[in-house]
């Protein structure tokens, strides 16, 4: 009786134990086949980027987005992945989302610096900001922005396709922050704020000297010590303007204001 208890007991584990494999085992297999579904339904790397090129050559880069952004959760182990996020953030580019896109090519440089994208990534990131900036009354930190990272452009990629293009938004950059700082300084010019008027231009002359705005700011400088009274400060000023922009529309009327205070002076002019 007793030999038949054990025999019982050890039947019932036994039992208890096969249904607990056959169940863990059941759901291990359906488990792995929902994976291999999933993984099955997902496209390969290189079919998933040419359908999102050809979405991006069609300007329809809403959709490229939604598969590029995929891509980067799904791939982001693949020798594509550089350019992925390359073509990623020039779809927030053409749709005028420049912040995100700027926050995309930064991404991608930093991450992946030796790419052969990562040039054309930074050029990118630069001209995003470029394009956030607005016209010069305005604030232009972006500007400010855009010249920084437009400078490291050319300082970084010296012999890149590109290096014309930077060179020309870098002249933009800087005239537009010219022109904002000369019509600081003109301002304050009108309100007989003369100091400040000489130090804005001076900020002209010192740091924009190349652009079309440097020549103006000489000629305002000229006239403030004229208001001062500074009759000798203003004919050096007016000479400096003739000696380092020749050729200007003002020319004629600037020596004709020469000619009037060297006569008061007494001296040659």
């Amino acid at each position: 009786m007793k030999d038949d208890l054990v025999t019982i007991g050890t039947m019932r584990r036994s039992n208890l134990f096969a249904q607990f494999f056959f169940l863990t085992f059941s759901v291990a297999l359906i488990m792995g086949c929902a994976k291999s579904v999933r993984q099955t339904d997902l496209p390969g790397p290189q079919e998933s980027f040419r359908k999102a090129m050809g979405l991006y050559e069609r300007e329809r880069y809403y959709k490229a987005q939604e598969i590029l952004k995929d891509m980067v959760l799904n791939y982001s182990g693949t020798a594509i992945i550089d350019s992925v996020k390359f073509y990623l953030g020039l779809t927030y580019f053409q749709m005028r989302e420049y912040l995100t896109a700027a926050d995309e090519f930064q991404r991608l440089r930093q991450m992946y610096p030796q790419s052969p994208v990562a040039g054309t990534a930074q050029f990118h990131l630069a001209l995003s900001y470029f394009k956030l900036a607005p016209s010069y009354p305005l604030d232009q930190q972006h500007t400010t922005k855009a010249l920084d990272e437009f400078q490291r452009f050319l300082e970084d990629y010296e012999n890149h396709p590109l290096k014309s293009e930077g060179q020309r938004y870098i002249e933009e950059c800087r005239d537009r922050l010219a022109q904002k700082t000369y019509a600081a300084s003109l301002l304050y010019y009108k309100v007989n704020e003369y100091a400040s008027c000489v130090l804005y231009a001076d900020v002209v002359l010192d740091d924009y000297y190349d652009t079309q705005w440097a020549g103006a700011a000489q000629l305002l400088k000229a006239r403030c010590f004229l208001a001062l009274k500074n009759e000798a400060r203003a004919t050096e000023e007016l000479e400096k303007f003739l000696a380092k922009y020749p050729g200007r529309k003002e020319e004629g009327q600037v020596r004709a204001l020469l000619a009037t205070l060297h006569n008061r002076s007494g001296s040659a002019p």
